[in-house]
């Protein structure tokens, strides 16, 4: 089957469930006085599931992780005991390939259980007693910043001190080979939605300024419910879809003219989300949309070439911003959420640059000076609007590579929607 979008669904990336990520608190752990790194994870943590690649419950757990002498790494992780047999799947049955190939190190992972009403800080406590022996309650810990407080509380209780450490955000803005083929197929599952809803523009009739299919308003709710079923049916979940021409009832027929903003960030079965942002005009008649349209284009590409190993972040937003600027279209006094409709109010331009994967927004990230790596993947969205004329937006995936950045999944930028794409 080929679906909107040109690819046959069987050629789309298939790839297999990354390997718990413990390898890179190798060097965190070899650090003097350090005794172990203990995380402590309430819901939907995107570091437990870099940590363990368990998906569910959302229930809290812990994860605790130390070196032996002979340069080890045993992790643990700290689980209710209904939950023992899916955390061995995830955790323990999962392929260790590119552990070794990251590091020499031996890892050796376990399943430790609790009773359900036990804090999942306590049970770090009790974890690293049982591994620890006569050193438990000595040394230092280290810990995510947002190690929740109780549980850091606990710890310190039993004696430890506690140290941030940025290990895991820092691994997480650099994607490895299998995370990136999670994000490639997630982003084509995202060009597939997209694809249906140009394409149902393009089919639309029209009626006094209004589309409308088989006879009936196609509206912005008609085409947001079609593009998340479309996403749906790639096996991928419809975490956002929206279809927007600010100004018009989400019931109403869209308008003819006047710029549709298509936006969906959907979300994998390995945890990974796309992010794919286009705009299409029905019936153009390639005035201000159209110099809006070449202008963010040029932003986006621009954005685009300098996405090249150790340029910073800061540098990629800003010569997205700088080309914007160029086309007449002056920075917005708000550079932030292009979403935000207080922003939308104002004529000008913006350019948002960040990280994505197991979060929607991830390192790296703006504001500071974050310097790229290859095998990073940003999200990179140019944004123009007016409040007389209307609003544009295009966003993508780049992949950082030696030689600049490329879409990680190509997906056509035209501002005429094409049931042909």
């Amino acid at each position: 089957m080929t679906p909107a979008g040109g690819v046959p669904k069987d050629e789309w990336p298939t790839p297999s469930q990354p390997p718990p990520a413990v390898r890179v608190l190798a060097d965190v752990l070899s650090q003097p006085e350090t005794v172990g790194f203990v995380h402590v994870a309430h819901g939907d943590d995107p570091d437990r599931r870099y940590l363990t690649r368990d998906p569910e419950p959302q229930q809290p757990a812990a994860i605790v992780c130390l070196q032996t002498d002979d340069d080890d790494i045993t992790a643990l992780y700290g689980v209710t005991a209904s939950h023992r047999e899916a955390a061995v799947e995830s955790f323990l049955t999962s392929n260790t390939a590119d552990d070794s190939e990251q590091a020499p190190d031996t890892i050796e992972k376990f399943v430790s259980t609790r009773d359900a009403g036990t804090p999942p800080g306590r049970h770090a406590v009790e974890i690293l007693a049982d591994r620890l022996d006569d050193t438990a309650g000595t040394g230092t810990l280290r810990v995510p910043s947002h190690l929740p407080h109780d549980a850091a509380v606990r710890l310190q209780q039993a004696g430890y001190e506690l140290s941030s450490t940025p290990v895991l955000t820092d691994a997480r803005a650099v994607k490895l080979p299998a995370e990136r083929e999670c994000l490639r197929s997630v982003q084509q599952a995202a060009a597939h939605g997209v694809a249906h809803a140009t394409s149902q523009l393009a089919a639309a009739t029209t009626d006094d300024g209004g589309s409308y299919a088989d006879g009936e308003p196609l509206s912005a709710t008609r085409l947001e419910r079609g593009v998340a079923a479309a996403i749906a049916d790639t096996g991928v979940t419809p975490a956002t879809v929206t279809v927007t021409t600010p100004g018009t009832d989400s019931r109403a027929p869209l308008p003819t003219g006047v710029g549709v903003i298509i936006h969906v960030t959907p979300r994998g079965p390995h945890g990974y989300y796309g992010r794919l942002t286009r705009t299409v005009v029905v019936e153009s008649d390639g005035g201000w949309d159209r110099r809006a349209h070449i202008a963010a284009n040029a932003g986006l590409t621009a954005a685009r070439t300098h996405c090249q190993p150790e340029t910073s972040i800061t540098t990629v937003a800003a010569e997205a911003r700088a080309e914007l600027t160029a086309y007449g279209f002056p920075p917005l006094g708000n550079s932030g959420d292009t979403d935000d409709d207080e922003q939308q109010a104002t004529a000008g331009s913006t350019a948002t640059v960040h990280g994505i994967g197991l979060a929607p927004v991830e390192a790296p990230t703006q504001p500071g000076s974050t310097t790229l790596t290859s095998g990073s993947i940003l999200a990179i969205e140019t944004t123009v609007t007016d409040p007389d004329h209307g609003h544009l937006r295009l966003g993508s995936l780049i992949e950082v590579t030696d030689e600049g950045g490329d879409f990680l999944v190509a997906h056509p930028l035209t501002m005429t929607p094409d049931s042909s794409v």
